[in-house]
């Protein structure tokens, strides 16, 4: 894998965002228990800008023990009790090491428990530096612990950053690619690394980058995917143009596009093909490992290589249903609310008139 291949081992190789380091340094050298606006360092920042392994490269630089826990892992408030707290007032490990707990993807905890106000007063009460992770630095989820941490919020990369590494993995690797595809490359990943690097590894190379993304549907990459006339190098394109709903759309529509055939036990053993080729996408898919979403792609193609394109693509009937529960939630609030309003406005006059009689008799 190219996403692991070309990982960086040391912070001098890290892609981007050099302005964050020295002051990252800082402040886990300078960290002291006692100072309560900096008891955490809250790393934000897109998608793919790097922003745990900044965090893994520059604890592994200052010999510091890492405390991980992950999305994962369990982070509901009895987990933080009984395994979480007791480590944060363990400053060292037996061999001397400095104890660091990261915490990743913080902005994404909505079926966990107490997890932010357990985190909280992890906070306040932790002997070691704490790190927090997160993709959106201005989510609600994340408010109650915003006045113990130090921002640290990472840019996308510029192009010269990322061409520097482009450049020594086409060399590498021999991949033939013109100056412009690496541009487009560039802008369609919107500076994502591993986007890049998984584009690169499956076939760009060999393909057509100068057809720009846009002029494609999911309905049109989709159908495309389908299509017996193109080839896994081509399929693998189509599929990274809208990688993130391309799992949904494919399960959707498989069963009407298996390939043809007089056989009805042979259909029903290119449908279970296709359905173990999505499970295992699936299963893939919710480890939550970017390094794994090149096999999350190739499953997804696998499932279409039983398939022809026969029938119209269809939207996802799961996003529908998902869309419209939402749609009735709100409803269904508004409603409540109005209710509640009515009751309020109509209590209002029999209060006014118990006050009015209360005064009248107080005056007598």
């Amino acid at each position: 894998m190219y996403t692991t291949k070309y990982r960086p081992n040391k912070i001098e190789d890290f892609v981007g965002n050099k302005n964050i380091i020295l002051p990252f340094i800082r402040w886990l050298l300078e960290w002291e228990p006692s100072n309560k606006k900096t008891k955490c360092a809250l790393i934000s920042g897109v998608n793919g800008v790097g922003k745990s392994l900044l965090v893994e490269l520059l604890l592994k630089k200052h010999d510091y023990n890492i405390i991980d826990l992950s999305i994962d892992d369990d982070r509901d408030k009895s987990h933080f009790n009984e395994f979480i707290k007791p480590l944060l007032k363990t400053k060292k490990t037996f061999d001397g090491q400095e104890n660091c707990l990261v915490v990743s993807d913080i902005d994404s905890s909505g079926g966990d428990y107490g997890f932010i106000s357990s985190l909280t007063d992890c906070i306040k009460e932790s002997q070691i530096p704490i790190i927090c992770i997160c993709d959106d630095r201005y989510s609600q989820n994340i408010k109650p612990i915003l006045n113990y941490c130090t921002d640290f919020k990472l840019a996308k990369p510029c192009f010269d950053d990322v061409y520097r590494l482009i450049y020594k993995v086409v060399i590498s690797e021999s991949i033939k690619i013109s100056k412009s595809s690496i541009d487009k490359l560039y802008e369609q990943s919107n500076g994502d690394i591993r986007s890049i690097l998984n584009i690169l590894q499956l076939g760009v190379k060999k393909t057509d980058t100068n057809k720009n993304i846009q002029n494609f549907s999911i309905f049109d990459t989709t159908g495309q995917l389908f299509s017996q006339e193109n080839s896994i190098d081509e399929k693998q394109r189509f599929y990274w143009m809208s990688h993130d709903i391309h799992t949904l759309m494919v399960h959707e529509n498989y069963i009407n596009n298996t390939l043809s055939v007089n056989d009805s036990v042979k259909r029903l053993e290119n449908i279970s093909y296709s359905a173990d080729s999505l499970s295992d996408a699936d299963v893939i898919d919710a480890v939550f490992d970017f390094d794994l979403s090149s096999y999350v792609a190739l499953n997804n193609i696998k499932a279409t290589s039983k398939c022809s394109k026969k029938s119209m693509i269809k939207f996802p009937q799961y996003l529908g249903k998902i869309s419209t529960i939402n749609k009735n939630k709100r409803e269904k609030l508004i409603g409540e609310n109005d209710k509640l309003i009515e009751i309020i406005k109509s209590a209002q006059p029999k209060v006014i008139k118990e006050k009015v009689k209360r005064a009248t008799k107080a005056k007598k």
